[in-house]
């Protein structure tokens, strides 16, 4: 090598000169620690619950054919990434075109249907369309008991939302959709729609009528006495619309509507008069949602994607933004899913793990040397790297794997606290079964009852993935 005045050579050794990176590191200072980094995977769109896009199968009614009619029934979006469930926004009158007889079929065909693909739904029972083609969103006999409303132009027709004869036949309708899907499985969540145009918590595109909060707690209180052990969500416009109610009771309205463990909802993302107006994630209230998201998950709808000027939608950065603001667990739009996906594929590729939980396996320390039969400290640090904490239990088990038997153990923690954007140690002390010794393979796995909770980890088997080997004595 030709020789320079100033360049000191060093000699191709045992690097006893150069500095380790290793030092730096004290994750692997320690030989009780596994680093299990490289072994993550975040490349992998993963199948998990509870968490991911959502589709607007049935929209504001059945007469709304909209992002159904050109839909080839074959075809199940298995390609989709992250596609979690189906949304199914539909009218009372849908279901109850006469008093107390009540036709569910067709959305039970549709649960019957996609749920084989282990998909999963979320409803809203909405009172008014603004459509005079769809004028009883609210059951006509309804109005013939005498329940006040409002008669708009074209043959629309919007019910006091407060009045006594509609209440009292809504509260029964609820009872028979709560009897039917409170605590189903496959439902992920009611979004409260019986208040407001298309059921989004305001009065624009009918009457444009004030109701005080009071009507509106009504209406919680009837989904929460129906739905008790399912996710509600409200909608933003419940709290933004009214303002002029007065600060205080739209505050009052914020504190009752949190108090009784609702989640909120944002389906305005990208709209033009809020992206003019708004910051950059088009949000109107962001700050909203740290409130809700305490009780349940953020969801955000964006708006009809074919109506979005490029510079609105702007590659879908705000959308984006808006995701990491609220700390999103679904997020849905307006549209058929085909045209969106050939359109949006890395946007909707970068989402899909993101929405919701994504957990990574960082380290763990586990003692080289144990003693069978007995309790063995250890600890698993798990980064969740996914807009937001996961709203559903899961059960962390242990599996210690000889040559010749092989046993499990549940390990107690409540996967709820790893929060997103986080690294959370969690105590994997165990107790190595009697009869187990020699070489043993450590292997963690997360469930959801017999299903596993996919990690972001490249070498898993059978919901389990490897942390480490010791040995016991």
């Amino acid at each position: 090598m030709k020789q320079y005045p100033n360049v000191t050579p060093i000699p191709d050794s045992d690097n006893s000169n150069a500095t380790s990176l290793s030092k730096f590191n004290v994750r692997s200072s320690s030989p009780s620690h596994r680093d299990l980094r490289e072994f993550q995977d975040d490349r992998t769109i993963l199948r998990n619950p509870h968490k991911g896009w959502y589709w607007h199968y049935i929209d504001n009614g059945y007469k709304r054919g909209a992002y159904r009619e050109n839909h080839d029934p074959a075809d199940h979006l298995e390609r989709f990434p992250g596609l979690n469930h189906l949304y199914l926004r539909f009218d009372w009158g849908d279901i109850e075109k006469e008093k107390g007889v009540y036709d569910w079929s067709y959305v039970d065909g549709i649960m019957e249907e996609w749920a084989k693909y282990d998909y999963r739904f979320s409803m809203r029972f909405v009172t008014y369309e603004a459509d005079g083609n769809i004028p009883f969103a609210t059951p006509e006999y309804v109005f013939e008991e005498g329940a006040r409303g409002f008669a708009l132009s074209g043959g629309r027709i919007e019910p006091d939302y407060g009045d006594p004869v509609f209440l009292e036949n809504l509260e029964r309708f609820l009872e028979e959709a709560g009897k039917r899907y409170n605590g189903n499985p496959l439902i992920e969540l009611i979004d409260l729609g019986t208040f407001g145009t298309w059921g989004e918590g305001h009065t624009a595109f009918g009457s444009d009528s004030i109701h005080p909060a009071e009507v509106i707690k009504k209406h919680i209180d009837l989904s929460k006495k129906y739905f008790p052990d399912t996710f509600i969500i409200l909608n933003d416009d419940h709290i933004n619309h009214r303002w002029n109610r007065g600060t205080q009771e739209n505050l009052e309205l914020i504190g009752y509507a949190a108090s009784q463990g609702l989640g909120l909802e944002d389906d305005s993302v990208c709209v033009g008069c809020y992206a003019d107006r708004c910051g950059y994630n088009t949000l109107r209230s962001p700050w909203l949602f740290d409130i809700f998201r305490e009780n349940a998950p953020t969801v955000l709808e964006f708006e009809h994607y074919h109506m979005v000027p490029p510079e609105i939608f702007k590659n879908g950065y705000p959308f984006i933004d808006a995701m990491q603001r609220t700390q999103c667990t679904y997020a849905g739009f307006h549209g058929y899913p085909v045209p969106w996906l050939e359109r949006e594929p890395y946007l909707t590729e970068y989402a899909a793990n993101r929405l919701g939980y994504w957990y990574f396996l960082d380290s763990a320390t586990l003692p080289p040397d144990v003693k069978s039969g007995q309790k063995t400290p250890a600890t698993l640090f798990v980064e969740n790297r996914g807009f937001a904490r996961a709203y559903h239990p899961f059960t962390l088990k242990l599996k210690v794997k000889t040559e010749s038997a092989c046993h499990t153990q549940v390990i107690p923690c409540n996967n709820k606290l790893w929060m997103p954007g986080r690294i959370t140690p969690v105590d994997l002390s165990f107790t190595p079964g009697e009869g187990l010794k020699g070489p043993a393979l450590i292997s963690v796995g997360l469930f959801e009852k017999d299903r596993p909770i996919q990690l972001a980890m490249k070498n898993g088997s059978d919901g389990f993935y490897p942390i480490g080997k010791i040995n016991i004595e």
